[in-house]
């Protein structure tokens, strides 16, 4: 049996996809290599097809009306030649496996050929029908590998392209060789820029050291990749030199030249704020600012644990605002709140850093003094009062009333010692002292706890009003 040979297709390319026969079109303009391809091809001729083109032009117009498998291509044709014969038609039909026939036989031609687009390459007088069959196939196999592998690509380069997430690739070398948009919006290099420049560019300076240490451990693990949730948080560094809080996945991949290295990065800035704000929420009193409750109460229990452990001087006050209902009853509750918040603003501007005070509730408020013995608390107490009876609080226009008027306080002052069991019991006496304060007239301070002299105290009279 012969495998007919002519310009036009054979078969159609219907009926050869549907008899699952191989659709060959032999690009060659001489007669004699055209009938030794044919000949060559015989013993499958049931199971393939072939077309024949005698020019480029001939080729490109089959291929446009007709499908096809593969081509066997001559570089040597009327309206072409050499290495542009295959360039010219793998633009046409990039999809489209080429298998070259060539009378000359030279190793580096042939490197450049499968450089330009074809599959393979066959020796016109070397190649027999058993070869040319086999290469027919490979080409087909391997074209069908080359566009998946392309699609691939194309789809990873898809996913990699719309990830909000910033993705990026490095080298063994941890030179970045991928970067995707994500990445340039969170870092603010252009891909072009950062492309073949060290990773370290987008770390701070002060982590470099421990981050290259990192990596090598990581390189020599037997783990291949570390995920955001099994890692800490790190900070990249933008190209504005602005420093960012970040989460990052890792993982490495073992290739002919060494390690590769994918990074995911997110971008932690704003759920650190929200959870930031979170815990203000959760811990602050929302009126004064002041530490809530809750909070003030789990600060007061660290520094007693302080304090059992190196016996530092520990002192707690209990104040609130004298005569609060009726400021609030005369003058409304708008008012009320100003007191707060100015007493809030004194305490603040009076005590240090390492002094805790919370809002307990309504008028109530409670100060921690670590590393303070009593005598030093009485003092802080009665600077409190003082400054506080000369605090004005605003009336407001449309509150009732208008200008301003003056607040005192009453201070319960205590010491923490080794042998109360929480916080708790400190306040308590503290709290006695404040109403000892209270029932002692207002606007003074007593201390617990047998404090060495006579208790700080003021006059106290009624709530002044001043225009």
């Amino acid at each position: 049996m012969s495998i007919a040979l002519s310009r036009k297709p054979l078969l159609s390319s219907t009926s050869d996809r549907e008899d699952g026969r191989t659709a060959i079109l032999l690009v060659e303009d001489d007669d004699a290599d055209a009938r030794l391809v044919t000949r060559s091809l015989t013993p499958y001729a049931r199971r393939a097809s072939v077309a024949r083109a005698t020019s480029l032009k001939e080729a490109r117009a089959w291929l446009h009306r007709n499908a096809c498998d593969v081509v066997l291509l001559d570089l040597s044709l009327p309206d072409s030649f050499g290495l542009e014969t295959v360039t010219r038609l793998h633009a046409d039909a990039p999809s489209l496996p080429l298998v070259v026939l060539t009378g000359y036989d030279d190793e580096d031609f042939a490197l450049d050929i499968l450089a330009h687009g074809a599959q393979d390459y066959l020796v016109k007088g070397q190649t027999d029908g058993p070869l040319m069959w086999r290469a027919v196939q490979h080409a087909m196999a391997r074209k069908r590998l080359e566009e998946e592998l392309r699609l691939s690509e194309e789809r990873l380069q898809g996913i990699i392209g719309l990830a909000q997430d910033a993705i990026l690739t490095t080298d063994a070398n941890l030179n970045i060789t991928l970067f995707n948009r994500a990445a340039e919006s969170l870092f603010g290099y252009d891909a072009d820029d950062i492309l073949g420049r060290p990773l370290s560019l987008l770390i701070p300076e002060r982590f470099r050291p421990d981050h290259d240490a990192h990596i090598a451990d990581f390189s020599v693990s037997e783990l291949q990749a570390r995920v955001m949730t099994n890692r800490r948080e790190v900070l990249g560094l933008t190209a504005d030199g602005q420093e960012f809080p970040a989460e990052v996945s890792i993982a490495k991949l073992h290739h002919a030249h060494g390690l590769l290295f994918t990074a995911v990065i997110r971008d932690v800035s704003e759920r650190k704020r929200v959870e930031s704000e979170l815990r203000r929420m959760a811990t602050t009193d929302p009126l004064t600012g002041l530490n809530n409750r809750r909070r003030f109460l789990e600060l007061a229990e660290v520094e007693m644990a302080r304090l059992r452990r190196y016996g530092r001087a520990v002192s707690v006050l209990m104040l609130d605002i004298d005569r609060f209902k009726a400021i609030n009853d005369t003058h409304g509750h708008a008012v009320g709140d100003h007191a707060l918040v100015r007493l809030a603003e004194v305490c603040r501007d009076e005590l240090r850093d390492t002094d805790h005070i919370g809002r307990l509730g309504g008028e109530e408020f409670a100060i921690i003094l670590p590393e303070t013995p009593l005598a030093s608390a009485a003092e802080v107490a009665e600077r409190l009062r003082q400054r506080l009876a000369l605090a004005e609080v605003p009336i407001v226009p449309g509150d009732r009333g208008h200008g301003s008027l003056r607040m005192t306080v009453s201070i319960g002052v205590a010491m923490c010692g080794d042998e109360d069991s929480s916080i708790e019991r400190a306040l308590g006496r503290a709290d006695r002292a404040l109403y000892e304060a209270k029932a002692a007239g207002r606007n003074r301070i007593v201390v617990s706890d047998g404090y060495p002299g006579p208790a700080f105290a003021s006059a106290s009279g009624p709530i002044s009003m001043a225009s």
